[in-house]
């Protein structure tokens, strides 16, 4: 409800204390730690992605929440391009007859290849923009902004090649969170902020009030700051709303088995996204409470395989925000499990 950063955390870390000594070693080390991946590290979202292709749907009349689509498996739509389902491509079989809700908590990518393609790259574009992804989150600290995949970040990219073009298939591949979509960690937070906040984009800020140096007088207060305010239907909110929810609670969603028994709602999402030949990173986000947010987190894992894979960290964020476990366990009945 204020943008304010409580936690923000990038790893491989080293020891601010002896940076300048052991510099030249800490430089040469592995996976990079003096990079600050939480603002500076820009990752395809995978399929936390799927709410803002959710939204759009709606908000272009393509589907309501209840509208269901025939999932086949494989979208056979384009000759020259027909990607399939994880689902289909591992076991064979489909999701069968789902609406937008199901879809997110099965993570149906074949859902979102026909929705997308129906909705068209420009709606799903502006919806990103609003929800704040490839957008600056207003942090005090350097960050990158990355970029959402479009035909002019694709131009930009591919500039005097023959990729440069944008085709049907880039539309497919964005609306599922690949193609040329690549934010950061922050971004992701920011993103989550705003679903919670039903539209409203905050400015991220690590900054509570400047005190002079003798700490005897206040010489800024910090304010929290809307950067702006997507006006979305009713429907639509219910829509991303309940399928997040079923993501974490309900049996077949893919952060089930981490939240199962949770003694708190949550509306959560994974996102998984191919980064090499064998790389698959994983991203989640989540809020909760899910009906009276006070947190929101998002989690990106290098090479952590499937979003739920980092659903514990997460987890285990909750537990120590919420007292679960301790004599000061959340027992309000609005925020339990029914």
């Amino acid at each position: 409800k204020t943008g304010e950063v409580l936690v923000c955390a990038s790893y491989p870390t080293y020891d601010l204390s002896n940076l300048f000594e052991n510099y030249d070693e800490i430089s040469k080390q592995p996976y990079g730690p003096l990079l600050n991946r939480a603002l500076k590290g820009t990752y395809a979202p995978g399929s936390t992605f799927k709410i803002v292709t959710t939204i759009a749907g709606i908000e272009a009349g393509v589907i309501g929440r209840e509208t269901e689509i025939k999932t086949l498996g494989k979208f056979t739509k384009y000759k020259g391009y027909q990607p399939s389902c994880l689902r289909w491509r591992e076991y064979g079989y489909t999701h069968g007859t789902i609406d937008c809700r199901s879809a997110l908590m099965y993570s149906c990518n074949y859902f979102f290849y026909d929705l997308g393609d129906r909705v068209g790259i420009d709606k799903i574009d502006y919806v990103a923009k609003m929800l704040g992804l490839g957008e600056a989150t207003g942090v005090e600290l350097p960050e990158y902004i990355g970029h959402r995949s479009n035909p002019t970040t694709k131009g930009e990219l591919f500039a005097g090649t023959d990729q440069a073009g944008w085709y049907p298939a880039d539309t497919v591949m964005t609306s599922i969170g690949l193609g040329q979509s690549s934010f950061t960690p922050m971004q992701l937070a920011v993103y989550a902020m705003t679903l919670a906040n039903r539209g409203t984009r905050f400015s991220a800020t690590f900054l509570d009030r400047v005190v002079s140096a003798d700490y005897r007088s206040l010489v800024f207060e910090n304010k929290k700051q809307i950067l702006s305010t997507f006006q979305m239907s009713q429907e639509s909110c219910n829509a991303y709303f309940e399928g997040m929810q079923m993501v974490a609670l309900q049996n077949g969603g893919t952060a089930y088995k981490v939240f199962k028994d949770y003694p708190i709602n949550i509306c959560a999402k994974t996102g998984t996204a191919d980064a090499g030949i064998n790389d698959v990173n994983a991203a989640f986000i989540c809020y909760a409470p899910a009906e009276d947010p006070q947190i929101v987190i998002a989690i990106y894992g290098e090479n952590a395989g499937h979003g739920s894979a980092v659903a514990d960290i997460a987890k285990s964020i909750l537990d120590t925000y919420f007292e679960i476990g301790t004599s000061a366990d959340v027992d309000s009945s609005e925020n339990q499990v029914s």
